[in-house]
């Protein structure tokens, strides 16, 4: 019934949804893997990783391997969009959806981190990244829900002019957001995590940035 009621285009479009969400947790649960074993390798027995991994943060592959994911994200994500715009939607929809499964990949198996309201080195580029878990896995929610909405509406009417707002105000969040997660590198680098504290009202500002954009996008004609 549902299908008879979709126009054709969308029930296209769900299809390789589908297929590229099945791809994206996939990849988030096999890098979940790859950092189980490069910790059993690296790590010494009994680290604390309450600390900042520093063994990890200083390899230069650990780079490599980060901006290799973004290219395997970026590369699925133009092969499943028909347009410039979809295909921009694709990959924050798979980025949020990779990066949620990671995380539940490393609690399955290693019941890590203890709380969502742990800190983790979120991200290595161009400088490392540091809050609690949960910020960055509501900024996948964030992208998973934008980009979906957003990939319908394209879709739905392939002719819509291109949201310029929707765009200057998610790269107004995500300058919000990076500099949430980088302010207190300095001070993590020396004492850890122990004396600093995320700024979950920062995080809201970048929340209402993005989601006015969202919503503006939304309703263009």
């Amino acid at each position: 019934m549902l299908n008879q009621l979709l126009p054709l285009s969308v029930r296209n479009e769900l299809s390789r949804l589908f297929i590229t969400v099945l791809f994206a947790v996939a990849m988030g649960l096999f890098e979940a893997i790859c950092l189980i074993y490069i910790r059993d390798i690296i790590l010494p027995a009994g680290y604390d990783l309450s600390f900042p991994v520093a063994p990890l943060e200083s390899l230069p592959y650990e780079l490599i391997r980060e901006a290799c994911t973004i290219v395997m994200l970026i590369t699925v994500a133009w092969l499943a969009g028909f347009s410039f715009k979809s295909r921009i939607y694709y990959f924050f929809i798979m980025f949020g959806i990779w990066d949620i499964f990671y995380y539940v990949g490393l609690k399955y198996w290693l019941d890590w981190p203890a709380s969502w309201l742990g800190w983790d080195c979120l991200f290595l580029i161009p400088e490392p990244w540091y809050g609690p878990v949960l910020a960055p896995l509501f900024i996948s929610l964030y992208f998973i829900a934008g980009g979906i909405i957003l990939l319908i509406r394209e879709r739905l009417n392939p002719n819509i002019r291109f949201p310029v707002i929707t765009i200057l105000l998610n790269l107004a969040a995500f300058g919000v957001w990076y500099w949430s997660f980088v302010k207190d590198s300095g001070i993590i680098h020396t004492a850890g995590y122990t004396d600093v504290s995320y700024s979950w009202l920062t995080f809201l500002i970048g929340l209402l940035l993005g989601t006015a954009g969202i919503v503006y996008g939304v309703q263009l004609k």
